[in-house]
């Protein structure tokens, strides 16, 4: 089975997304009607600075079985196959069934990931040598450290199609957001809508907090009523004329 054509977003709207949160989008894509967007359990492995923001390539593990480690079924071929076949500036999120037994990868993949030019990578299985890779110059989530290898727990089966990542649904092409707070799928055909929403809510947030960091009460602020936000839709447009 091949691999499906990767959907296209814009540059833009990716630089757009990174400088939100995965909180703002997730309220954005509620109010589109996708509720089931968050991975479950899956946490970054280091403090990073910034959203990280990419389209997703994808990999999906089937549980390991003996048999199926004879060289015909290409189980580690396939598994180097997607670090290598992960286009530069895309996500790598790995299908491993929750299974935190055994690693999906260690530091020399996640390295060879990171010189491609890879935005991130994202498990909802487990990650070997993490307190090395919580250090590189890349954004990897996991659900867990686990040192054993692949092979105890994982067979890598086919990249680059659609599978399931803690719980959610990804397509390649979807957009993957993580930080903090967790890991995010934007359906790509929604993409640029979010994120024209999400950079409009977090300035509405921002006033608010101002607000209240000045004193005001939440009743009329949060949730904003409409003569908050009629003050707020002012403000914007002062901003606007000033840049």
């Amino acid at each position: 089975m091949g691999t499906l054509p990767l959907a296209s977003v814009d540059a833009a709207v990716i630089e757009s997304l990174k400088k939100s949160n995965t909180a703002t989008v997730c309220s954005v894509l509620l109010r589109a009607g996708f509720r089931n967007v968050l991975m479950k359990d899956v946490r970054p492995l280091g403090p990073y600075a910034k959203p990280m923001v990419g389209p997703a390539y994808t990999l999906r593990f089937i549980p390991a079985r003996e048999d199926l480690e004879d060289p015909a079924w290409r189980s580690s071929e396939i598994h180097r196959e997607a670090f290598e076949a992960t286009p530069s500036g895309h996500v790598l999120v790995m299908d491993c069934r929750s299974d935190t037994s055994a690693a999906c990868c260690g530091d020399i993949l996640v390295s060879r990931l990171m010189v491609r030019g890879g935005a991130g990578l994202v498990s909802d299985g487990g990650i070997r040598d993490s307190g090395m890779i919580a250090t590189m110059d890349l954004p990897v989530f996991a659900q867990a450290a686990s040192p054993p290898v692949m092979r105890v727990a994982h067979c890598a089966l086919e990249h680059g199609r659609p599978i399931g990542c803690g719980g959610v649904a990804v397509i390649p092409g979807d957009l993957i957001m993580g930080d903090a707070d967790g890991v995010i799928v934007i359906p790509a055909q929604v993409a640029a809508q979010v994120a024209a929403e999400a950079f409009k809510k977090d300035a509405q947030d921002a006033f608010v907090a101002r607000r209240i960091l000045g004193g005001a009460s939440l009743s009329g602020n949060f949730p904003p009523n409409a003569q908050t936000l009629r003050e707020f839709e002012a403000y914007l447009a002062t901003q606007a004329k000033s840049i």
